[in-house]
């Protein structure tokens, strides 16, 4: 199957990096949640198109049009952490990605993504373009259907590590715009809209 980056992603979402950056960030050096009570100083999207509500134990993204990416970012940042999720396809078709985000400031921020037909891929985002760093690639680490992943990110020194179900899948160079910025979910469609993930026990960990 073929995939592509998605060319689009929601202009307000990207209002939001540009300002988001300005707030202050959780202090402590860990954060973990598990949205039994909300999500609270997280940045949550609401409108037609792209909801994101935490409810029943889970934080939940829908995506209504395809070829979009959309995102809800935390009040954690690190220069140099790691962060990690678990994630699983409420509805949708399976070309449904979803996955986390990091370094989310100044109107960019890196995407690492995995689909519920097996593919993950890493991408750079940056005031509305996408470079893909690992394009789509299948990996039999993933879970496929509507079944949960652990999706990890480790970010220091020169490089970003991936893993998916505890098995390393990927390791790109960190570029110098790698700065601080806000971890968060991100949900993405292809083909097909009408989409909604569940995430559940975000943990991430400053290292600086």
């Amino acid at each position: 199957m073929a995939r592509g980056i998605p060319q689009s992603v929601f202009w307000s979402c990207f209002l939001s990096l540009l300002s988001i950056a300005a707030c202050r960030p959780a202090s402590s050096a860990r954060y973990a949640i598990d949205f039994t009570n909300g999500a609270p100083g997280w940045f949550l999207p609401a409108e037609a198109r792209l909801t994101a509500q935490a409810a029943n134990g889970y934080l939940s993204l829908s995506l209504k049009p395809p070829h979009m990416v959309g995102w809800a970012l935390s009040p954690f940042a690190f220069q140099d952490g790691q962060v990690e999720v678990e994630g699983t396809l409420l509805e949708g078709p399976s070309s449904t990605d979803y996955g986390l985000i990091v370094h989310a400031a100044r109107g960019r921020f890196y995407r690492f993504a995995i689909s519920a037909d097996g593919y993950y891929g890493v991408f750079f985002y940056e005031r509305g373009n996408w470079r893909a760093l690992m394009d789509w690639t299948i990996h039999p680490a993933i879970r496929t259907g509507r079944t949960t992943n652990h999706l990890r990110v480790r970010s220091a020194g020169v490089e970003m590590i991936f893993w998916v179900n505890g098995v390393e899948v990927a390791r790109v160079p960190r570029g110098s715009n790698a700065e601080s910025g806000r971890v968060g979910v991100s949900i993405g469609t292809m083909a097909g809209g009408d989409a909604r993930v569940a995430f559940d026990r975000f943990i991430a960990v400053r290292d600086r």
